[in-house]
């Protein structure tokens, strides 16, 4: 039995502008057993912070239109201070080595990943 299939009502808020990569990560999710609400941008993910919470982990990629993952995280983490957070991205370079960059319940997975690393990744923040 996984983590989540566990715990039923875990549930994930997933902020990716990628339609096709946002549906398979919500679809690699969701076979583990976590519910998942998905949304294309920061503005909308904040919407649901405030409306159609609570969530158990907010999963975000940090290049995204508008307001970036990282101060969506900032932001969501003032609303929310106990919900850990995911950032995902291919371009953070050596931000994710910065003290500042990342926060106490923020954790950092850099694409290239494996659907094992997504969902561990996920398991080890819940």
């Amino acid at each position: 039995m996984t983590a989540a299939r566990s715990h039923p009502r875990c549930r994930v808020l997933l902020v990716e502008d990628d339609a096709p990569i946002r549906e398979m990560t919500k679809d690699i999710l969701n076979d583990d057993g976590f519910e998942v609400l998905d949304v294309a941008d920061a503005e909308a993910a904040l919407g649901c912070l405030k409306h159609d919470g609570p969530f158990d982990l907010l999963v975000s990629d940090v290049g995204l239109p508008g307001m970036d993952g990282r101060d969506l995280a900032t932001i969501a983490t003032t609303l929310h201070p106990a919900m850990p957070i995911l950032l995902v991205t291919g371009y953070a370079g050596a931000a994710g080595a910065r003290p500042d960059f990342l926060g106490e319940d923020i954790k950092l997975l850099r694409k290239p990943f494996t659907l094992k690393q997504l969902v561990s990744s996920v398991r080890s923040l819940l």
